[in-house]
């Protein structure tokens, strides 16, 4: 025997999710793929904050279904949806840009570094797919831009390079130099090399221009790092492109403050 979910809608007894059986028929019913909300629940976005089953229809036309959000999206195309458990979902990054029109830049921020730390959105597909869906008027690019900048970190030049640009800072200013790419049974647990390392003071010096790396998946591996240097007894200061390339003297500042032993 059926069991009334809502008009229109019905199900075995004792089925538990009576979301999901209604987002099946609202897909079913309207030609509509599950996105925004619903599609962060569905591919493990967190945190996402689900009000109505949502879906969205990739086509100019007025649709209603009882106890869902139907979207209009004009630029939804088939490389956009991906599939789970039989339902039509919208991949992680186009749920992503979808929730800018309807989520606050802070619990959006929020779910992308949470997304790119459990590998669940990518951060060149979403910048790409960003890119080619952005245009004025549409809801939420202003915030998704944003968003992106303040969490997505763009590589400048490879680290070989900004190795060799500090090596050239620190000889242009009369430091000693270091050795390069040291290595030490500390360091083990993560690539086990040290971009430089100064061995009689005890320093380490890091510096990083990987392309796509969270603040928060960032923060955490060099904390990790910095504990294990700590542990061993050796200090470490950590250098970015911009802090090379902008800011020189202040990097010759710190190194020369702690080769000096001045904290």
């Amino acid at each position: 025997m059926l069991v009334r979910i809502q008009p229109g809608v019905m199900a075995l007894p004792g089925v538990a999710d009576r979301s999901d059986i209604i987002l099946r028929a609202a897909t079913r019913n309207l030609a509509a793929v599950i996105s925004h909300e619903s599609a962060g629940r569905i591919l493990g976005l967190n945190p996402i904050v689900e009000r109505l089953p949502t879906v969205s229809v990739p086509h100019r036309s007025t649709n209603r279904f009882e106890g869902v959000k139907v979207h209009q999206l004009t630029d939804l195309n088939d490389s956009h949806i991906t599939e789970r458990n039989g339902l039509r979902v919208t991949t992680a990054e186009r749920t992503l840009i979808d929730l800018a029109s309807t989520t606050s830049a802070s619990r959006l921020q929020w779910i992308l570094e949470d997304g790119l730390q459990r590998s669940l959105i990518n951060g060149p597909r979403l910048e790409s797919l960003f890119a080619a869906l952005a245009r004025k008027g549409k809801p939420g690019v202003k915030k998704m831009r944003q968003v992106i900048e303040n969490t997505l970190s763009v590589e400048i030049a490879a680290d070989s390079v900004l190795e060799r640009k500090l090596v050239e800072l620190i000889n242009q200013n009369g430091l000693p130099m270091p050795v390069a790419q040291y290595s030490a049974d500390w360091l083990r647990p993560s690539n086990g090399r040290a971009d430089f390392a100064y061995l009689e003071e005890r320093l380490i010096i890091e510096v990083d221009g990987r392309r796509w790396h969270t603040r928060t998946a960032s923060f955490e591996a060099d904390r990790r790092r910095d504990n294990e240097a700590q542990l061993a007894g050796w200090r470490v200061l950590r250098f970015t492109w911009e802090a090379v390339s902008e800011t020189p003297l202040e990097v010759v500042y710190a190194i020369r403050r702690a080769l000096n032993g001045v904290s």
